[in-house]
C-alpha cells in the first residue's frame, strides 16, 4: 500500500487561494460607471431606462404610488470625485421613479420620470438600508 504524502507549503498556496476567492467582491454587471449611467439615463423615462440597462432586479413601491428599482452589483464608482480608496468598489445602482399620477392611478411606464431630488443613486452592497 503506498502511502500520501502532502507537502505543507503547497496546502498554504491552496488555503491562500481559497482564502482570496472568497474575500473577492462580485464583478460588475455593467461595463459603465456610476456617473456614466447617472448621464445616460438623464431625462429619460422609465420605459427607457428599461431599454438601456434591461430589467431590474427589484422594483419596490414607495410613498405609495412611485417605484424604487434596483440592479444589485451593477455597476462601478470611478472617477476623481470619488475618493481614491472607493474607486472601483461594484455597488448597487437604484433609480427612484415618480408616478405622474396624483391619484395613484397606474400609468405606462413611459410616463414615469426620474425623481429629480432622489433620482439616481448607488449603495454600498455592505452599506445597511
Amino acid at each position: 500500500m503506498q502511502r500520501l504524502t502532502v507537502c505543507p507549503s503547497g496546502l498554504a498556496v491552496v488555503f491562500a487561494g481559497l482564502l482570496l476567492a472568497g474575500c473577492r467582491q462580485p464583478a460588475a454587471r455593467s461595463g459603465q460607471s456610476f456617473d456614466e449611467i447617472k448621464y445616460l439615463v438623464s431625462g429619460k423615462s422609465a420605459a427607457q431606462v428599461l431599454q438601456l440597462l434591461g430589467e431590474p432586479d427589484s422594483r419596490q413601491v414607495v410613498l405609495d404610488a412611485d417605484e424604487r428599482w434596483i440592479w444589485w452589483n451593477f455597476t462601478t464608482i470611478e472617477g476623481r470625485d470619488y475618493p481614491p480608496e472607493t474607486r472601483g468598489t461594484v455597488v448597487h445602482l437604484e433609480i427612484l421613479f415618480k408616478n405622474p399620477q396624483v391619484n395613484h392611478a397606474e400609468s405606462p411606464y413611459s410616463e414615469w420620470r426620474i425623481d429629480e431630488v432622489l433620482g439616481v443613486r448607488f449603495r454600498k452592497p455592505n452599506a445597511e438600508n
